[in-house]
């Protein structure tokens, strides 16, 4: 079964983007070297993100998956000792207007993160 390029860009379209500036990290799968890169979330869904990937080429990528870590800043607000470890509780800071409305997207959608 082929799928046409046209309707999956429909599809994509459907569920709406926030456009973003994020700092974040990725790693390719199966990277024997277990390497975090450096990348920008340039837009975010809950279908997916676009990325700007630094250190990597269409050769390494294509065709992989990728583990992505957003970076949000935050301030410890409390602790609190825990069977497994140390407790804290944060809040953000410094959000920019797309961070802190796609934050509260997710809260409004019920969303589990």
């Amino acid at each position: 079964m082929t799928t046409d390029p046209d309707f999956e860009m429909q599809l994509r379209r459907i569920v709406p983007r926030q456009f973003t500036d994020w700092r974040g990290r990725y790693m390719l799968e199966d990277d024997p070297l277990e390497r975090w890169r450096e990348c920008r979330v340039v837009d975010i869904s809950s279908a997916g993100a676009g990325l700007v990937l630094s250190d990597t080429s269409q050769e390494e990528a294509g065709g992989r998956h990728i583990i992505v870590a957003v970076q949000l800043r935050a301030t410890v607000r409390n602790l609190s000792e825990a069977k497994t470890g140390l407790r804290v509780g944060t809040q953000f800071v410094d959000l920019s207007p797309a961070e802190t409305e796609y934050l509260q997207s997710l809260t409004r959608a019920g969303g589990l993160w």
